[in-house]
């Protein structure tokens, strides 16, 4: 792993988990006492997590983690509802059984585990199977960018104990959906799940 992206990962694991809070300025010197390298890394990863719009750079000022509004998260989870249910649409047939079988497992495992990080990684491999099976990768691109803030926003749900407890069952829903070749069922299991995970993202963010 490069150093950039050692300096990438550290960054974004520490504004994923709050431990980087809305607002708060990022201290290129600090990053490179605390990383024991260079800011030339740091830097190069600070602007990859601009482009993803988990921090801002203002000149004369510096770079500050972006703050999230109640409005953001909604539009951020309008925009990943569009682009899943087009990647379903286009995807549909190209979702093996096998494919299926695992992302169940992976399911089970997490909850028998109750082991929210395991949890997530499930939650995120079935997503971004229905992402790849798409076959656009400009797709794939939009997604990684806006995962960044899934993730930030999702752990924020979670941690306010407004995340979707019927997640589990949701999921298992949209997988039997699939299997059965269902697109109308399996689209409204995809819809009502991404929405509720929509309602306590936000409820989340009105709470801060």
């Amino acid at each position: 792993m490069s150093r950039k992206d050692q300096a990438y990962d550290y960054i974004r694991k520490r504004i994923i988990t709050g431990n980087l809070k809305d607002g708060t300025p990022i201290l290129e010197n600090d990053l490179s006492e605390e990383l024991h390298m260079s800011r030339t890394p740091i830097r190069e990863a600070l602007r990859d997590l601009e482009a993803e719009g988990a921090v801002v750079s203002y000149a004369f000022r510096g770079t500050f983690v972006t703050a999230l509004t109640p409005y953001d998260v909604e539009d951020i989870f309008d925009l990943r509802l569009l682009f899943e249910l087009w990647a379903l649409d286009r995807g549909f047939n190209r979702i093996t059984e096998e494919e299926l079988d695992l992302a169940a497992k992976k399911l089970t495992d997490a909850k028998e585990a109750g082991d929210w990080d395991e949890d997530y990684l499930a939650d995120l491999h079935l997503h971004n199977l229905i992402i790849e099976k798409s076959g656009s990768r400009r797709l794939v691109g939009f997604m990684d960018v806006l995962y960044t803030q899934i993730e930030r926003i999702s752990y924020r749900a979670f941690m306010n104990k407004t995340y979707n407890r019927n997640s589990f069952e949701e999921h298992m829903e949209l997988i039997a959906g699939i299997r059965e070749r269902n697109l109308p069922k399996s689209r409204e299991v995809l819809s009502r799940h991404l929405n509720n995970v929509a309602e306590a993202a936000i409820e989340a963010y009105k709470t801060v």
